[in-house]
């Protein structure tokens, strides 16, 4: 399946090639004249990349060139490991990465929120407005890769092309030609991460982030990550990476505090 990965994204780039050829020589009657797009005030695909951080996503340690080739070549990847490894900053940017080149039609972006219960209602705004501070660390990564013009165009309702949801409205979806992150999977349970698999489709990258040591479920649930890790195993498809404390690359002294309460 790894192969098959890589071709769809051969044919992918050729097609990219052709059409940036077939626009050069269009471009100056482009600018000049006033696109409705901007007349409207709805952002296109691929404005604001001046403001894009294009700088490709390198690896600074193994653990996470492990993780990078994993992402590139498997559908499904498991990372777990403790604060400052860099699982979501390397996640996020990978899925901003096959957005922008249309590897995937959308990025869908989910986590428990254990700590409200799941019920968000007592915040203000709609779902989006409401997950907005659970969301924050993946988002920031999200808005310096596709760039903020990019990015408020793709969380638009109506244009879907970033997913915003609580995990609890994962049931009863199936994702396809589609880039799934799971942040904290540490905090679903079993059942919930049979649940949340089985929704996957065609053409799917599917990251379940967690740090295992931070369970907030309750004494006695089993954490669905630490389930699923002892069920899944590296194959043509799938790929565990497990980072450890030395792998931090947050700060020394994040890695300090680690080794502290290790």
């Amino acid at each position: 399946m790894g192969r098959q990965k890589a071709v769809i994204k051969a044919r992918r780039e050729a097609k990219r090639v052709l059409r940036r050829d077939s626009r050069s020589y269009k471009q100056r009657e482009q600018e000049s004249v006033t696109s409705l797009v901007e007349m409207s005030g709805v952002e296109s695909i691929g404005m604001a990349r001046e403001s894009r951080d294009t700088r490709p996503v390198q690896a600074r340690n193994a653990a996470q060139q492990s993780y990078l080739d994993a992402i590139e070549t498997k559908h499904l990847i498991f990372a777990t490991s403790e604060a400052g490894c860099g699982k979501t900053f390397i996640s996020a940017a990978k899925a901003a990465e096959a957005l922008i080149h249309k590897e995937v039609e959308r990025i869908i972006v989910t986590r428990p929120v254990l700590q409200a219960d799941e019920d968000l209602g007592f915040l203000p705004g709609d779902i989006s407005e409401k997950f907005a501070p659970y969301f924050r660390p993946v988002y920031d990564v999200l808005l310096r890769r596709l760039g903020s013009s990019f990015m408020q165009y793709c969380l638009r309702p109506e244009i879907g092309k970033v997913e915003i949801a609580p995990f609890a409205y994962m049931r009863g979806r199936t994702f396809e030609n589609a880039f799934v992150i799971l942040d904290e999977a540490q905090n679903v349970t079993a059942a919930q991460m049979k649940m949340f698999l089985t929704r996957l489709g065609e053409n799917v990258t599917v990251i379940v982030n967690g740090d295992i040591s931070q369970c907030d479920l309750p004494a006695g649930v089993t954490s669905g990550l630490s389930d699923a890790l002892s069920r899944f195993h590296d194959d043509e498809m799938i790929s565990v990476v497990r980072f450890n404390k030395d792998d931090c690359v947050r700060s020394v002294l994040c890695q300090k505090t680690l080794h502290a309460y290790g």
